[in-house]
């Protein structure tokens, strides 16, 4: 009887699979889920480490390319890319992830290799892979505080970490670089309008997940340890929560709404700071969320329905069109929340960070703005808009804020103070709320709030 030929783990095939899905242009997020739900019954440990695997090669591809271009004899870009990615993956279980022995990392990449290319490009990956473990320290320096180095191993964009090192200085922007290839912990904000934190802490723990209570979050808990998917989780089909980072749940309460309120959301998807809002008045108000992208909108009907709001009206449209919002009434609160550039969640979408370029914060800012522009007229006289967005970039947030006050004399910046937040690092000195670079004392994601206010006597403008 031949020998049995060995085949791949299905972990690192499904991983394989989702980076060529992302180079094609997905988000890993969403490849991921489709990947995983179509392979059908998995094993928790696989579906992990295929997770570890994808968002691991993504968080620091330009590194792991920089070692396959140090111990290849042929240039980079003549190496075909599902064979940098089976490199990658490889590279990362070495270099970065230590629970994994090099000798397997090694067979198995060998074996993609051979099952997908044949057996000289498994020659070749092995020779790729030999080397780097025996020039480990060669190939794979340390780096300096210079951005090229920095960019290099830290896997960001030069612009970006240019950019950085002249606000922050080289030490700080390495400590943001490192942040944003942690792995990112698993957020839960309880949906009130069904249980109490305590309660739905007390059933993790009652099912085996281990889960910590946020003092800075009245609502906020930690999913420390947990297997399968969140959907599996104990009360996800009940509604009892909805995954949101740290940073995102302080957002909500910042617009201060109260019961009977009438409520405009201009990009809601994929609701979770519709809900947050209708949780924190009791569903005693009325919300008409906006999103321009039916497939977006049909999942945030979803989660809504899930969390059980019913003060929530769907409406497919565009925020940047001054009409068609004008159509829809006028608010006593208003939360912007308009495309932005993502930086400030590079941790858990890290495929930005290479599709990102110099001049997006500026094209993003311009959209912004017409967004704040038609979005602003329909806020009644003394009512509160908060506008909201996760980037860290000066010009998606203080300078789309201060261009629209230049023009907008009926309305002023109403400053979010350090109570607010339970931080005194989270509200600078201009009433803005800022995220980053994160407090020492926290790790939260890269979000910016400012509170405007309409006059309620518009001749005072």
């Amino acid at each position: 009887m031949p020998p049995r030929k060995s085949l791949p783990t299905r972990s690192r095939e499904l991983a394989l699979e989702v980076l060529e899905d992302v180079r094609r242009g997905s988000f890993a997020e969403h490849a991921l889920s489709d990947r995983l739900e179509k392979a059908g019954t998995l094993r928790d440990e696989d579906r992990g480490l295929a997770t570890e695997l994808v968002y691991g090669v993504l968080r620091w591809r330009t590194r792991l390319e920089r070692i396959i271009k140090q111990c290849s004899k042929h240039p980079s870009d003549r190496i075909r890319p599902d064979l940098r990615e089976i490199l990658d993956i490889a590279l990362y279980q070495i270099f970065v992830l230590d629970r994994i022995p090099d000798h397997a990392a090694v067979d198995q990449a060998v074996i993609q290799a051979r099952t997908r290319l044949g057996s000289r490009t498994a020659a070749f990956v092995n020779a790729i892979l030999r080397r780097a473990l025996r020039e480990r320290a060669t190939v794979d320096p340390l780096p300096g505080d210079d951005p090229v180095s920095l960019a290099d191993y830290y896997s960001h964009p030069i612009w970006l970490v240019k950019r950085w090192i002249k606000e922050f200085g080289p030490q700080r922007t390495r400590r943001i670089l490192s942040e944003n290839n942690l792995k990112p912990p698993l957020m839960a904000r309880v949906n009130r309008l069904k249980t109490t934190r305590e309660r739905f802490a007390d059933l993790l723990q009652r099912n085996g997940v281990t889960a910590d209570l946020i003092p800075l979050l009245s609502d906020g808990v930690r999913i420390a340890s947990m297997s399968g998917p969140v959907q599996a989780l104990p009360g996800y089909k009940d509604g009892l929560f909805m995954v949101q980072d740290t940073a995102a749940q302080l957002i909500a309460p910042l617009l201060g709404v109260q019961k009977g309120d009438r409520v405009l959301d201009a990009c809601a998807a994929p609701g979770g700071k519709t809900s947050h809002l209708a949780a924190l008045a009791r569903n005693w108000l009325r919300i008409v969320a906006i999103e321009s992208d039916p497939v977006r909108l049909e999942e945030t009907r979803k989660n809504l329905d899930r969390l059980g709001v019913d003060a929530a009206e769907l409406v497919h449209g565009d925020a940047s069109d001054p009409a068609f919002v004008k159509s829809l009434g006028e608010f006593d609160r208003v939360l912007l929340d308009p495309p932005c550039t993502n930086l400030g969640v590079l941790r858990r979408s890290p495929e930005a960070r290479y599709r990102s370029r110099p001049s997006d914060p500026a094209v993003f800012a311009q959209i912004q703005l017409k967004m704040l522009n038609a979005t602003a007229p329909v806020l009644k006289p003394g009512g509160m808009l908060l506008y909201s967005v996760c980037t860290v970039s000066e010009e998606e947030t203080a300078g789309v804020v201060t261009q629209f006050l230049d023009t907008h004399q009926d309305f002023r910046l109403v400053p979010i103070r350090a109570g607010e937040v339970n931080a005194s690092g989270l509200a600078d000195e201009h009433g803005f709320f800022r995220t980053f670079p994160s407090p020492e004392i926290m790790l939260l994601d890269g979000f910016f709030a400012a509170r405007l206010q309409r006059w309620a006597d518009r001749r005072k403008a």
